[in-house]
């Protein structure tokens, strides 16, 4: 009843994310419907959903490192039968990660494995993360201040993989998958059509659509409203996320899809109309907005991706890397044209207290612009990456997305281990 309770003030507004992630903290299981349960542990954690059948219980997701070992153990509270079937609904690490443990529980047990089924580029994926191994090891470690952070890679890959949709029966159980493209262009949704339960990955998150990360490959803000689209149309009555709460109810899983959707469509649309004519990406960035209806929604807050992250992305899908200044189309050396400009202002310092004025007056998007280039232009100036880091930390304060203030923090670190050295 206290997460009942819990989830009407998350459905109104009134509470926010972190006090379910506090509740869920022990590991928590969500009685979704007859023999089938979701397990959370924290949002930050992919829901793993169990599901009872003659054959083995099914698993959709499997958690993330830190969280797999007490999410396993919350499901054999519940069910102690074999794993037979796990179901990737993307290779995202946190979906994927607890197959090890399963897998090792298996093996202790002189059970068979279970098999995995996932969309076909799932493998790709995780061929790809091991290609560029260093360079997420990089990326993750920066973003959440985590040195000599290893990412990690090796999950077992999928043993059956579909392309647009794969109907299975097991132990007497109708599941059917269909693939998507949104933040991964390896994603499945998964339909129960006999109990009207949909678990949809992280096609729904409670929050704004994931698609803009700035340091990951191409998402798919279009393609993602298809999704929502083709889910709505299946009328689920029972709404599993990626991340978050369970949603109960016809109308309210067909709110949350549909308000996702159409979020999706307009800032897609709206970024198209301004290319089509001939708009520049410095002219769509600052002229799509997302609808502030959209932004109210306690389902779509902009927490943790940007909406204008997600412009630029798309602007990127439809236009290609060139922004349409031709500046940029074979750009000096950042170093050489902050050099340049601290010339003709008089001296590096001279930019750096721009920076730090505009700052104060909130006008930060410029201030950082300055301040990079008079860091740029005077490396190993401490005053001058004092106030770079000034600057940057008034940027992380203004920021609402978990995503922008991780990244701002990337540089203001730098910033400030140089002003101290």
């Amino acid at each position: 009843m206290a997460h009942d309770a819990l989830f009407e003030r998350l459905w109104s507004g009134a509470a926010r994310m972190e006090e379910w992630t506090a509740a869920v903290s022990k590991g928590a299981i969500t009685q979704v419907a007859e023999n089938i349960i979701t397990v959370h542990t924290t949002y930050f954690c992919g829901s793993v959903t169990a599901i009872r059948t003659d054959a083995g219980l099914v698993l959709i997701d499997t958690a993330k490192p830190d969280t797999a070992a007490q999410t396993l153990d919350v499901v054999r509270s519940w069910d102690d039968s074999p794993v037979h079937t796990v179901i990737y609904t993307h290779g995202h690490i946190d979906h994927t990660s607890g197959i090890t443990l399963i897998d090792e529980e298996a093996d202790a047990r002189g059970r068979p494995r279970p098999r995995i089924v996932a969309h076909r580029n799932v493998r790709r994926r995780m061929e790809r993360y091991e290609a560029s191994h260093g360079f997420n090891s990089l990326v993750q470690g920066q973003q959440f201040n985590k040195p000599d952070y290893v990412y990690p890679i090796g999950q077992r890959q999928p043993d059956e993989v579909y392309d647009d949709s794969l109907s299975l029966t097991i132990g007497g159980e109708e599941i059917t998958l269909f693939h998507g493209r949104g933040e991964t262009d390896d994603a499945s949704f998964v339909w129960l059509p006999k109990r009207r339960v949909l678990a949809s990955g992280d096609f729904v998150i409670w929050v704004f659509p994931n698609a803009g990360n700035p340091r990951k490959v191409q998402r798919y803000a279009a393609d993602w409203a298809v999704a929502l689209r083709r889910m709505e149309e299946l009328e689920p009555e029972i709404l599993i996320p990626g991340h978050g709460p369970v949603i109960f109810g016809k109308e309210r899983a067909a709110q949350v899809l549909r308000d996702g959707a159409e979020a999706l469509e307009y800032l897609t649309s709206e970024t198209l109309r301004l290319i089509n004519q001939g708009a520049t990406l410095d002219d769509v960035l600052h002229a799509v907005k997302v609808p502030p209806r959209y932004l109210a929604k306690p389902y779509l807050l902009p927490k943790y991706d940007d909406p204008e992250f997600l412009v630029r992305a798309i602007y990127h899908f439809y236009a290609g890397w060139f922004d349409g200044d031709p500046a940029h189309l074979k750009p000096a050396r950042t170093a050489d044209l902050a050099a340049e400009l601290a010339r003709l202002a008089g001296g590096a310092d001279k930019l750096a207290e721009r920076a730090a004025t505009l700052s104060g007056e909130g006008q930060t998007r410029l201030a950082a612009q300055l301040a990079e280039f008079a860091g740029a232009a005077a490396p190993e100036d401490a005053r001058i990456q004092g106030i770079r880091a000034a600057v940057l930390q008034t940027c992380i304060d203004g920021e609402t997305t978990l995503m922008g203030k991780a990244f701002f923090a990337v540089y203001q670190r730098d910033a400030d281990e140089k002003s101290k050295a």
